[in-house]
């Protein structure tokens, strides 16, 4: 999703408030969130992104800590809301590993808190499944970009990516995720001490669907 807009969906449970991001990256929503928070921590588990934040400079109320999301986080205190794009929160291997995970975001967040969060849709990655593989034109570049897809029993969905821009070299890299049905990304929530309040569906071609839930108290 732009940024704008996920920054746009987040703010009223962000606004003045202490705020945990996970999987917060190289800052893309961080920053502009810490302009309308109090605080913001943003884990991540690679120290190179967190990196490029820290060389962009980090704003005053912005503090980042390097944690993997499947153990106990590293925080201190209780945050007002917490929030996951791009579906960072599906880099586990099962549905027990998710709960886990979100059991351990739950732990940081105050009762009440907001825990706003894009998942992989499986309206959008099933269909690829069934192709396979995808070529489309690379958007704001000449060159296309390839997509290789496969799912495994498990739930497991491996995407191969390679980036062929035109006079260039290849970019190839690979990501794998667990792509599961809305229902038990949202069994995973209340398993986890979340009630949800409402999903928005992925719009065509996008890939995430948008979870808003409330921490139990």
């Amino acid at each position: 999703m732009p940024t704008g807009e996920a920054v746009d969906r987040l703010r009223p449970h962000v606004a003045g408030g202490r705020v945990l991001e996970v999987g917060v990256g190289t800052g893309r929503i961080a920053a502009p969130v810490a302009s309308i928070a109090a605080h913001v921590t943003g884990i991540d588990n690679s120290e190179p992104m967190l990196e490029q934040f820290r060389a962009k400079g980090l704003p005053g109320n912005v503090e980042l800590v390097r944690a993997d999301f499947r153990r106990p986080l590293p925080v201190t205190g209780t945050f007002t809301a917490a929030y996951s794009t791009m579906g960072s929160l599906a880099c586990v291997s099962s549905r027990s590993e998710l709960t886990r995970a979100l059991t351990h975001v739950r732990q940081a967040l105050e009762p009440g808190a907001a825990l706003c969060l894009e998942y992989y849709s499986t309206a959008t990655y099933r269909p690829l499944v069934d192709l396979h593989t995808l070529t489309v034109p690379t958007p704001d570049r000449p060159g296309t970009t390839t997509f290789t897809v496969t799912l495994d029993d498990a739930g497991i969905l491996t995407m191969d990516t390679r980036v062929d821009e035109d006079g260039k070299a290849p970019v190839a890299f690979g990501e794998q995720v667990l792509l599961i049905e809305r229902d038990e990304v949202q069994a995973c929530l209340a398993r986890a001490g979340f009630t949800v309040e409402d999903v928005v569906p992925a719009g065509e071609h996008e890939p995430y669907d948008w979870y808003t839930a409330r921490a139990d108290g």
